[in-house]
């Protein structure tokens, strides 16, 4: 597995999400908007959302 900010799907940027991988696919519905193919394994285990649910309940927009 990855280490450090190269587990990120943006290492440098704001997403909190993991990157996907053979191992890790994004293959999950977000448990907020239901959107499949939006979570890794890696990220439902920590309960997160997709970044576009995230952002919006941060009050943030894409771009922003």
């Amino acid at each position: 597995m990855a280490f450090g900010r190269a587990q990120f799907q943006t290492p440098f940027g704001r997403s909190a999400l993991r990157r996907a991988t053979r191992l890790n696919p994004r293959n999950l519905p977000c448990p907020t908007c239901r959107e499949p193919n939006r979570l890794t394994p890696a990220d439902a285990a920590k309960s997160y959302q997709c970044d576009a649910c995230a952002d919006r309940d941060e009050g943030a927009f894409p771009g922003a």
